[in-house]
């Protein structure tokens, strides 16, 4: 399999780059898992309920589950792995959306989370490889991020920095042994040179992320391309000027036409979003201040804010982190001088771009997140007081904290749609971030390549069902 970037650490429950994301999901498993229809299923719980207050879920352990060093897996591990996440000192990912666990209680296989309030969201929040499932044994000996030790369908064997990781099939699997023997992430530069490696047949299948080089596909690859749950955004930290001043992230809202960022950075394949990409709660991407490019409402913003004579503004892009973030900052530099607002591009190497961003050290970044199929786990780690990414989000207020809460509380759809219709609204009139369009998913296969079945989450978890033919 051929990726552009290595993966940048051996901890999941840390992972934030792509890479390492997509090749420690399929080492590490979760409580639970999102299907092809964006459904959630059973992952290492194999069963369910909350209480009726919403206020407890009970998860029921599937039973003989190992880890890959051969030792058992149950209900301690789980409480011992979220407690690791609740830990500050961990760093991890996910932490903010499991914050409502007040209590873990572990019994053979049955796990019981009590929570400080109502929050049908946990369940959601337990799917991923920010989740993933920990040895308590490799917890307490502080192996985690030295060794690898997951339940999932593949065993770590070796990573050679900047050349590969490699992986063998798990033959104590929960699931069953994968058919492959064998998965080898090689670090390939450029998009380009995997196709070539997909036509030479040097490589079997890769994660594409540029429209171009998926439309130059041979007809002896298989292309699978679905609607993604990810999204790209020019992110505005508030809390570093300018972009502490409303009429500057207004100014920059109403400059940008998202069409025609999809069109001459992506080809015109994606879709404008607003800052739900979830299709059961998804934003309208034209309720926002701006729905179309209004120059006149650009300027005026200018002005008031203080800048009648417009401004220059610098933003950080990772040009190898997805093949359209180099065409996507372009096409913001050429909208924006129509405006008045000079864009700089500060383009930095991945692993710079992950540390700044991580560090809330920029004033505005070209980013592709992940998205997630409960808007709570998408941004309660970003956009409230408390959420471990807020460093990252610079804005945060009471209002979305109430809503969020109210959010988490409702098992019914149309009250958390309620809700969350409130957040993306005032996400949007404050132009928090510039939501631009939430780009298609390839990924390209041999013609030998069977039974792979893709996710919009991104997760290559099926890889457990290919076999080549």
């Amino acid at each position: 399999m051929g990726l552009t970037l290595d993966i940048d650490k051996l901890d999941p429950q840390g992972a934030t780059s792509f890479a390492t994301v997509r090749a420690l999901g399929i080492v590490y498993g979760s409580l639970v898992e999102v299907g092809p229809k964006l459904q959630i299923r059973p992952g290492l719980a194999r069963s369910w309920a909350f209480n009726a207050q919403g206020t407890q879920l009970r998860l029921h352990l599937r039973p003989n589950v190992k880890f890959q060093d051969g030792s058992s897996f149950d209900a301690a591990d789980v409480k011992a792995s979220l407690e690791r996440i609740l830990d500050p000192a961990t760093k991890a990912a996910a932490r903010a959306n499991i914050l409502t666990i007040k209590t873990i209680t572990a019994n053979g296989l049955d796990v019981t989370l009590d929570l400080t309030i109502p929050n049908v969201a946990i369940l959601a929040a337990l799917d991923g490889v920010n989740m993933a499932m920990l040895s308590s044994d490799d917890i307490k000996a502080g192996n985690v991020g030295k060794t690898v030790n997951g339940t999932g369908p593949f065993k770590f064997v070796s990573w050679e920095p900047g050349q590969s990781v490699k992986l063998v099939s798990n033959a104590t699997y929960w699931g069953g042994k994968p058919k492959l023997d064998t998965v080898t992430f090689r670090v390939i530069p450029t998009e380009a040179s995997i196709l070539s490696a997909l036509n030479a047949g040097t490589i079997q299948f890769s994660v594409i992320t540029s429209p171009l080089v998926a439309k130059q596909a041979g007809s002896n690859l298989k292309v699978y391309k679905t609607p993604g749950l990810a999204y790209v955004a020019l992110q505005l930290n508030a809390k570093v000027a300018p972009f502490d001043k409303l009429g500057v992230r207004l100014a920059i809202q109403c400059a940008v036409s998202r069409a025609e960022v999809v069109k001459t950075a992506s080809s015109g394949e994606g879709a404008v979003i607003g800052p739900i990409t979830s299709p059961a709660y998804a934003s309208d991407p034209k309720a926002r201040p701006c729905p179309s490019v209004d120059l006149a409402k650009a300027k005026q913003y200018l002005t008031d804010a203080g800048y009648p004579n417009g401004l220059t503004i610098k933003t950080m892009v990772a040009p190898t982190q997805f093949a359209t973030a180099s065409g996507t900052a372009q096409s913001l530099k050429s909208q924006l001088a129509k405006a008045g607002i000079t864009l700089e591009i500060d383009a930095v190497d991945d692993s710079t771009f992950v540390s700044r961003w991580l560090a809330g050290d920029f004033g505005s970044s070209v980013a592709n997140n992940g998205g997630r199929i409960d808007p709570d786990t998408m941004y309660t780690r970003y956009f409230t007081s408390t959420g471990n990414l807020n460093k990252v989000a610079g804005y945060s207020s009471a209002t979305l904290d109430a809503n969020f809460t109210k959010g988490k509380a409702s098992g019914r759809v149309t009250d958390r749609k309620a809700a969350y219709t409130a957040i993306s609204k005032e996400l949007e009139d404050n132009a928090v971030w510039i939501w631009l369009f939430s780009p298609y998913e390839y990924r390209v296969a041999a013609k030998n390549v069977t039974g792979f079945i893709p996710l919009a989450t991104g997760s290559l978890i099926e890889l457990r069902k290919v076999d080549l033919k």
